[in-house]
């Protein structure tokens, strides 16, 4: 019985990690569970950041393969222990324990990698680190009842009926979830990672035939058509902190304080200030990616009420203040202090902002808003190759313009 379940689980292990390599192969474009059925699905966190970890491959090999790998090799087993000879039945469990022993030790390992490295889950690796979990408790209950037995002549038609309907059942299912969920041959070429790689394809042939330089004069700057117009709401009020022009376009830029990307899109952002603050109005939300970011954040409210959070900004993406595991009440103290800004009491006061910091990273999460920077002009969302501040740029004169076109046909209405 129990030597039947091992093989069903097993079987159950394949469909998972097929599943899994299937929608990383794909970059979650499905969602993490690879059911959403909209194209460009938003990844609520997790897999896309656990797949991103060095620990996501082992040997160069992605850790669907060598899961699938394994479950495999453990389904085989139990089944040859169906039909070999008792000697035999009994080499092959072993085998098979060795194998189960392993993999749970490494299944710890990735939990421990997705809990402490990425702080993020993935939930069809962490199904599959349970699944081995429960092998290893089945191999010790086996040893606990004595071991394993090798099955008699007449209980082995009866076992191996029940297994080959076991794999049968399992072989319908990964077929539904290959054709139906993952939807492999459905979609049109220009969707999904289907259309992420028809792109790379071209991004790789152009250049052969066009010059660099050129390609870059006529590369279009678009808005992402595949996000909903955001609704600013949640994220600015009247007393929100802005640069530029009240009247302006409202560019809103989100960003964590120790994300390296920000820190360059942050050096645009100034320019653009520059270049269109007396037409476009600029604010920093903050969208914390990780909880160690979130101190700093509430110290950006509570500079906020000073007037200083632009300058607190800056000292976070200057160089010679960034740190792998994000400022701690000193560190920022002593920002606070080059900046002028009041330090008494700032514990008791970051404390207190940490409501704050939470609200509005709910609200973030719920817009979808999974990864920093993200640019939003008008709430059009701005195409994540478009972050340059020429792009930008040319994306803030198309919305002055339609903002012009719109007041002008207001006026001319009767």
């Amino acid at each position: 019985m129990i030597n039947r379940l091992i093989l069903w689980l097993s079987l159950l292990g394949m469909v998972l990690t097929l599943h899994l390599w299937i929608q990383k192969a794909r970059g979650f474009d499905q969602g993490c569970l690879g059911l959403d059925t909209h194209v460009a699905a938003i990844v609520d966190g997790g897999c896309t950041e656990v797949s991103k970890l060095s620990g996501s491959h082992l040997l160069g090999v992605s850790n669907a393969a060598w899961g699938y790998a394994f479950y495999f090799g453990l389904a085989l087993l139990s089944f040859a222990k169906i039909v070999a000879s008792p000697d035999w039945s009994l080499r092959l469990h072993r085998l098979g324990e060795f194998g189960v022993a392993l993999a749970f030790l490494y299944s710890a390992y990735l939990v421990y990698q997705m809990g402490f490295v990425a702080e993020a889950w993935c939930v069809l690796c962490t199904c599959s680190a349970a699944l081995v979990t429960l092998l290893l408790a089945l191999h010790l209950q086996l040893r606990r009842r004595g071991g394993f037995q090798p099955l008699s002549p007449t209980e082995r038609s009866h076992e191996l009926g029940l297994s080959v309907a076991g794999m049968f059942a399992m072989s319908g299912v990964l077929v539904g979830v290959v054709l139906f969920v993952n939807r492999i041959g459905t979609r049109p070429l220009d969707q999904g990672s289907t259309g992420q790689e028809l792109h790379r394809l071209v991004g790789r042939s152009l250049p052969k035939f066009i010059d660099g330089k050129h390609l870059n004069e006529i590369r279009a700057c678009r808005f992402d058509d595949t996000s909903a117009p955001l609704d600013l709401t949640p994220f600015i009020t009247p007393d929100t902190p802005f640069l530029g022009a009240a009247d302006g376009v409202t560019v809103v830029s989100f960003y964590d304080p120790n994300c390296g990307h920000c820190r360059r899109h942050f050096s645009a952002l100034l320019k653009l200030v520059e270049s269109h603050g007396d037409r476009a109005k600029f604010y920093i939300i903050p969208r914390p990616l990780w909880p160690r970011s979130e101190l700093q954040i509430a110290a950006v409210h509570v500079a906020a009420l000073e007037g200083r959070s632009f300058d607190l900004w800056a000292e976070y993406f200057d160089p010679t203040n960034a740190s792998a595991t994000g400022l701690d009440l000193a560190q920022i103290e002593t920002l606070f202090t080059k900046l002028e800004l009041s330090t008494d009491n700032l514990a008791e006061r970051l404390e207190a902002m940490k409501p704050v910091v939470q609200a509005a990273a709910a609200a973030a999460k719920a817009a979808g808003i999974t990864a920093t920077p993200a640019a939003f002009i008008d709430g059009l969302k701005v195409a994540n190759y478009n972050q340059s501040p020429a792009c930008i740029g040319n994306l803030i004169e198309h919305r002055i313009t339609v903002a012009r076109n719109l007041a002008a046909q207001h006026e001319a209405s009767p």
